[in-house]
Parts: structure tokens; C-alpha cells; sequence
């Protein structure tokens, strides 16, 4: 993924000298709509960044957030596709927009036409946790399971097209094997039969199983992403742990409704790109395990067209259906 190579590239720049004048964003109360319930990792990141916008802005206009959640984000991002497309209405999504339109058959809206990327917020990884009956499994011992009793090993996830039930299908077509799929409402149950011994695993964002492996109540496998998590240093990734070129993240990316017009989206974007360079908003997103990504607008359309064309595969490939 991008991380820091685009938190480079992006920060040199500044909203195009061809604007005759700077766009008086916002001249409007503004909602960044976050198609989930309150507390997960996309509503603590929509918050963060509303505060932060507010604050470079001047505390202009309110920046409030409207948690929409249901139907796997896709209430909140209705409602945000059928908004005014003046600036005053943003939507933050993660990896579920980029595979509900290859898994449901019909959307009430157009992914790719309704929406213009504005950009990425940040990465996260996930992690494979199992309960205590597996303590000391590694995931090359997890696999050879998977391998010798196709099926039969089960991993939760928090809904079908979640970023655990993904991550995990992606982990399948890598590795060339088939588990069942257990899906939750939310992560919180999953994990829960996970560190029951009701369900062997699960590959869940970082973010909230942080808590957990660190109290001894889940056992990390191996991370997600390129690189080792600086939250678990010790523990391998799973491209080093048995499944070369592996590489999984969760993102979240702000986006606006079709039309919002063009100097509205500069502004918006050099502004997350100012609100990228502050410690204290890189702190707060290190401290949930994640990393801060900043990304142009040509950037964060090009980020998002690789999604869709990453996760068309795997859903095609795992058959991957809603429920």
C-alpha cells in the first residue's frame, strides 16, 4: 500500500496556483457522514479529523459527525450519494466500498459515478488472533489444519464484506485454502467466541484486538501488513510467517458526493494534507495502531480505482455473496 511513500509525496504540495482566489471552505456547516456505529475505527478517525479540520479552519462553520450505520455501510452511503454536492457533505469508508459492489447484486446508488475520492486518511493493519486452544499454533500450523480438513476451520468475522472476513479471504486465495466463514454483527461478539474457543479465529484490525492480545485474552499470529507493527513488534507478519507477497490493510478514506466542485475538493484535500503534517493528529492515529497516509486527489482516485480492481478479484474468486 501507499503509507508513507504518499505521505511524501503529498505534502510538497499546496492547493494549485490557478485558483484565482482560496475557496472560503467551509462557508457552511459541514457533517462527514460515517456509515457505522459509534466507536469503531472509522468513527473515531471521522471525529479526529472533523476536530482537527475545524481547528485549521478557524472553527468557521460546525463540522459535526452522523453516524448512519446498517446494511455493511451501504445506509450511510446512500444517504451521503443523494447529498448536496457543495462541500458541506463528506462520507468515510474503508474497505467494504470497494467490495459491495462486486458482492451484492444491486446498490441503491452508483459506487464508482456518485462518489469523487477526496483523500486517505489513514492505514491500519489487522491481525490473526486465535483463543486460548490455540495458543501456540503459528499460522503455517494454521494453514497445514486448513490443508489437511478443508473447511473445517472456522474464523469469525464482524459481517460479511467486513474487513475481517476480507482479510481473511484473501489469506484463502493466497494460500490456496478453504475455511468457513462465521459472520458476527460486529467485532466485538466475534471476538468474543474467539477468545471462548467457539470459534479458532479471526483476522481482526488491529485496532481493536490491540487490547486484547495485550491482556493475554487473544493470541496474536502475525500481522497484516509489510512491515511489523510497531504496537507488536514480535510478532512476524504473514508474509514472513508463510504466505509470501501478503499484504493487507485497512483504509479509510473521506469521499464527497459527484459534482462537489473542484476547488471545494483542493481545498479540502490540501487541508487534510496540512491536518497530516500535525504530531498530534500522526500521534493519535500511531496510537490505534495505524498510519497517517496523505494523498493528492490523483492519488486518492488512483488508490481507490486499485481497490475496486483488487477486491473484484477475490470476490469473484472466494464467491463471496451477501447474506
Amino acid at each position: 500500500m501507499l503509507g508513507a511513500t504518499l505521505a511524501a509525496a503529498g505534502l510538497g504540495t499546496t492547493t494549485p496556483a490557478s485558483a484565482a482566489e482560496p475557496v472560503a471552505w467551509p462557508d457552511r456547516p459541514v457533517k462527514i457522514v460515517v456509515p457505522f456505529p459509534p466507536g469503531g475505527a472509522a468513527d473515531v478517525y471521522a471525529r479526529l479529523v472533523g476536530q482537527k479540520l475545524a481547528e485549521i479552519t478557524g472553527n468557521r462553520q460546525p463540522i459535526v459527525i452522523d453516524n448512519k450505520p446498517g446494511a455493511g455501510g451501504i445506509i450511510g452511503t446512500d444517504v451521503t450519494a443523494k447529498s448536496p454536492a457543495d462541500g458541506s457533505t463528506f462520507l468515510m469508508v474503508t474497505i467494504g466500498h470497494a467490495v459491495n459492489p462486486f458482492m451484492y447484486s444491486k446498490l441503491p446508488y452508483d459506487t464508482r459515478a456518485d462518489f469523487v475520492p477526496v483523500g486517505v486518511v489513514a492505514e491500519v493493519p489487522s491481525v490473526i488472533v486465535t483463543g486460548p486452544a490455540l495458543k501456540d499454533k503459528s499460522l503455517k500450523d494454521l494453514l497445514a489444519m486448513a490443508r489437511a480438513k478443508p473447511e473445517e476451520l472456522q474464523y469469525a468475522s464482524s459481517g460479511v464484506g467486513s474487513t475481517s472476513h476480507v482479510g481473511a479471504a484473501l489469506i484463502e486465495s493466497m494460500a490456496g485454502v478453504r475455511m468457513t466463514h462465521v459472520p458476527y454483527k460486529g467485532a466485538a461478539p466475534a471476538l468474543q467466541d474467539v477468545m471462548a474457543d467457539r470459534v479458532p479465529l479471526s483476522v481482526d484490525i488491529i485496532t481493536s484486538s490491540l487490547p486484547l492480545v495485550a491482556s493475554g485474552k487473544l493470541n496474536a499470529v502475525a500481522v497484516t501488513g509489510a512491515k511489523r507493527a510497531p504496537k507488536l513488534p514480535n510478532v512476524p507478519t504473514v508474509a514472513e510467517a508463510g504466505i509470501p507477497g501478503y499484504e493487507f490493510v485497512s483504509w479509510y478514506m473521506l469521499l464527497a458526493p459527484a459534482k462537489t466542485p473542484k476547488p471545494v475538493m483542493e481545498q479540502v484535500n490540501a487541508e487534510l494534507r496540512k491536518l497530516a503534517a500535525l504530531p498530534e493528529f500522526r500521534a493519535r492515529i500511531e496510537d490505534t495502531g495505524g498510519q497517517v497516509v496523505t494523498t493528492t486527489l490523483p492519488q486518492a482516485s488512483d488508490y481507490l480505482n486499485a481497490e475496486f480492481t483488487r477486491w473484484a478479484k477475490v470476490v469473484k474468486e472466494r464467491n463471496i455473496k451477501a447474506d
